[in-house]
């Protein structure tokens, strides 16, 4: 993880220290992922709020996102998809 990662685009160590061992691996991975999956020359990383939903997703609790736009709720969304594609997601997007 280090060696592919920026550590400019690494979570942040503080959120990092909140997790479990498995949560870790879990996070690697999903940056990993997203990190290759990303055209070059624009590689991202998920921040530490859209890795926070993932893992919560990802251990089927249900979540509430709030943020405005151009923040990152798509990308959320995705990830666990990618991480677990045989599983399915329902997404409610109020927008009136």
């Amino acid at each position: 993880f280090d060696t592919l990662i920026p550590s400019n685009l690494a979570p942040s160590p503080r959120f990092i220290a909140t997790l479990s061992w498995h949560e870790k691996i879990d996070v690697y991975r999903v940056c990993i992922l997203c990190y290759l999956l990303t055209i070059k020359g624009k590689k991202i990383v998920p921040r530490d709020f859209q890795l926070s939903g993932t893992l919560a997703t990802i251990q089927g609790q249900d979540n509430i996102i709030y943020s405005g736009c151009g923040s990152g709720k798509t990308l959320f969304l995705i990830l666990p998809l990618l991480w677990k594609p045989k599983t399915v997601s329902m997404v409610i997007s109020p927008l009136k």
